[in-house]
Order: structure tokens, then C-alpha cells, then sequence
């Protein structure tokens, strides 16, 4: 669970509004609410402190920190019973379980306990879980040996997996494991969305400073590609268009997933001509212009336009999305199969495009330092 979600719901349970949370802890309403939004991922540990102490709890819980592990008793009845917990352990075992997410699985797979929070995570009611094989229904193709290593494994090292939830969706977690007995496995979960997004972004900035000029915007966009892939999405391939008023250029590049091929590619084209040749691209610039996000069926004229360009026929996406940034738009084409939702896709796609500015700016910048240099030395020579 993330740290916004436990705020949040330790902060519901005293019964507590925002503006009170925030008279107890010294915090700011307006921080308080960016944590439960999901809008800040790291916290001053002074502010990270007063918060727990005026909920009552401590720091570990909030975060939701794996030594708490140490803490969960063993639970030596609970493959006999099926899913009850000895009544003197209840309320302490639920307390954890209400910041880590647990599941028991018996090494076969077949879930044994899982705990509300958890079910809510994946989409379900505990009964739809409880007795059945959590591998084949909460874990994505991919990641079943990785889950299968973990039920075997007598170490309680961390791993990284995608899960599956009821509708389809698929998202990556975070997954301890610790032995409660020789065949059954108690395993804490964790949504990683944040954190993986966050990995992109400073994935991303950190190939932007070694950018010299924007055709090495290709290689963002193959980050892009690669770390939304790595999410669980499944797409046809990602997309940038850099628009440039000024200069009347429109410059796009495109990366296909490994499943697409694995290929980039990327053209500069007169924007104007682009605005009087394709219809998609006078919808593109429309809502780039006004700052709105653009999703929409493929159609007729959009194949046309990209049978047209370096990506030819065989790029066929069932659903695009762009979204807007100061100086263009990032977008995807999405095929009909599933992935992260649409809005953790959108929420994904903006917090991305971020860096993606920056890093334009930056190498804008530095193309007019070049031609402001370039003009000196052609005034000098003369």
C-alpha cells in the first residue's frame, strides 16, 4: 500500500479531516493532501514523524517498512484451517496487514488467507480468492516462475512481479516472502506503479544530460517504450511530437516495444504542410494548443497518415493517446490487449512528459547557444 492509502485510511479511522490531521501534526493541509493524492512520493522525515505520532503509529508502519515481517507470528494452524487466524493474533495481524497487503499461499499456489486490503488491491472479494490458485489468477504469465521461486525459496529477499487484477489490469509489485511453515508462504504485496514511475523519470533525466542535440530525443523515447513496457502495458508502440511554431517544424519519433520489434524511428516535417495534409495532425495541434488531453479511436485517415511515414502499414493500434506538454505531446498507441488502467496509464504518460520538457528546453537551449556562436564566428570572419 502506498504511503498516501495509509495515510489516508489511518487517517479516516480517528476520524480525522485533513484540516485536523494537519493542527496535529504541524503538516500543511495542502501537503497532507498531495501524499494522499499520490503527488509526493518523498517526505522530510520531520513532517514523515509528526504525522505518525498524531496518528498513533510509528514510522516503520507508515511506510510499510519489510522489517515489520519480523513482528507477524507464525501462523501454525492456518493450512489445517484453510483461512483462520488463533483469536489472541487477530487484531495484531490485521493491524499489520492493514499497511502490507499480506497473502498465504501453499506451495501449489493455492491461497490459504489474504486480507482485505489485499483483495481490494487485486480487484476481488476475499471468498472469489481463498481456496483457489493465486498464481493463475492474480499473477501475470510473465511472472510466474518469479512467483514460483519466491513460494520455494527460504529467503525473504524482495521481488519484483506483475500482478493481475479482476478486471484485467495489470500492475507492478513488490513482493516479500517469508516461511510460516515448509509449505506455506506468507507473501506482502505492494502497488510499485510510483516507483517505477519515478525509475523513468530519473532514467530519463539522466539520458538527458548526455543528449547533444535532439535527435538523441530518440533515445528517451526508447526509454519511455522500455519502462512502460516494464509496467505490465501492452502497446504498439510510444510516440513524441516536438512542435515548433517558430521554425514550422513538427518532429516525431517512435519506439516499438520488443513484442512490436523493437525499433525507433523518427522524421522532422514542415508543420504546416503536416496541418493541411493529415487530419490527425490538425487534431494533435488542436489540443496541444489548448492544453487537453486527446484519446480517440484509430480511423482511416489516421492509417493513411502513418502508411506515409517511417512506421508504414503494419503499425495498427486500436486506441491513441496524447498528452500535451509545453512543447509537444507524448502519446501511445495501445492494442486491444490489456494493461495498467487508462487513468494510470494517462497519470503515467504526464508525470513523464515532465523530464521530457526539460530535457527539450535544454537541448533548445543549447542548439541557440550553438547558432548564437555559429553567427559570431561568421561576423568575425567577415
Amino acid at each position: 500500500m502506498s504511503l498516501g492509502k495509509t495515510l489516508k485510511g489511518l487517517r479516516q479511522k480517528k476520524s480525522l479531516n485533513q484540516k485536523d490531521l494537519s493542527s496535529l501534526s504541524g503538516v500543511s493541509q495542502a501537503t497532507i493532501s498531495r501524499i494522499e493524492t499520490g503527488r509526493v512520493h518523498q517526505l522530510r522525515s520531520v513532517a514523515l514523524k509528526n504525522l505518525a505520532d498524531a496518528l498513533g503509529v510509528t514510522v516503520d508502519f507508515m511506510m510499510g517498512d519489510p522489517q515489520v515481517f519480523a513482528e507477524i507470528p507464525t501462523i501454525d494452524d492456518l493450512v489445517e484451517t484453510g483461512v483462520s487466524i488463533p483469536e489472541f493474533r487477530e487484531e495484531r495481524f490485521r493491524q499489520i496487514a492493514d499497511s502490507l497487503d499480506p497473502l498465504a499461499l501453499h506451495e501449489n499456489g493455492r491461497v490459504l488467507y489474504v486480507n482485505q486490503s489485499m483483495a481490494d488491491m487485486l480487484g476481488y472479494r476475499k471468498e472469489e480468492l481463498l481456496g483457489f490458485n493465486g498464481i493463475k489468477m492474480a499473477v501475470a504469465t510473465q511472472s510466474h516462475p518469479v512467483v514460483q521461486r519466491m513460494i520455494n525459496s527460504r529467503s525473504s529477499d524482495a521481488y519484483e512481479v506483475l500482478l493481475v487484477r479482476k478486471d484485467g489490469s495489470i500492475f507492478p509489485a513488490k513482493v516479500l516472502g517469508r516461511p510460516v511453515r515448509e509449505d506455506v508462504r506468507l507473501g506482502l504485496a505492494q502497488d510499485i506503479t510510483e516507483q517505477r514511475c519515478q525509475q523513468a523519470v530519473m532514467r530519463i533525466q539522466h539520458s538527458g544530460l548526455e543528449a547533444d542535440s535532439m535527435s538523441d530525443l530518440t533515445k528517451i523515447v526508447r526509454i519511455l517504450s522500455d519502462e512502460i513496457s516494464d509496467m505490465g502495458q501492452q502497446f504498439e508502440a510510444v510516440s513524441l511530437h516536438v512542435i515548433d511554431e517558430a521554425k514550422d517544424l513538427l518532429t516525431s519519433h517512435y519506439a516499438l516495444p520488443e513484442s512490436r520489434g523493437y525499433r525507433s524511428s523518427s522524421e522532422v516535417m514542415p508543420l504546416q504542410k503536416s496541418l493541411d495534409q493529415y487530419t490527425p495532425i490538425r487534431g494533435l495541434i488542436s489540443h496541444w494548443r489548448r492544453n487537453k488531453l486527446w484519446e480517440r479511436e484509430s480511423d482511416d485517415a489516421f492509417f493513411q497518415m502513418v502508411s506515409d511515414s517511417a512506421l508504414g502499414t503494419e503499425y495498427k493500434p486500436s486506441l491513441l493517446i496524447d498528452v500535451p506538454f509545453e512543447m509537444g505531446s507524448v502519446g501511445i498507441g495501445l492494442s486491444e490487449q490489456s494493461g495498467l488502467r487508462r487513468d494510470v496509464l494517462v497519470d503515467v504518460l504526464k508525470d513523464l512528459s515532465e523530464p521530457i520538457s526539460r530535457v527539450i528546453n535544454h537541448l533548445a537551449q543549447l542548439q541557440q547557444l550553438r547558432d548564437q556562436l555559429e553567427e559570431r564566428d561568421k561576423y568575425i570572419g567577415a
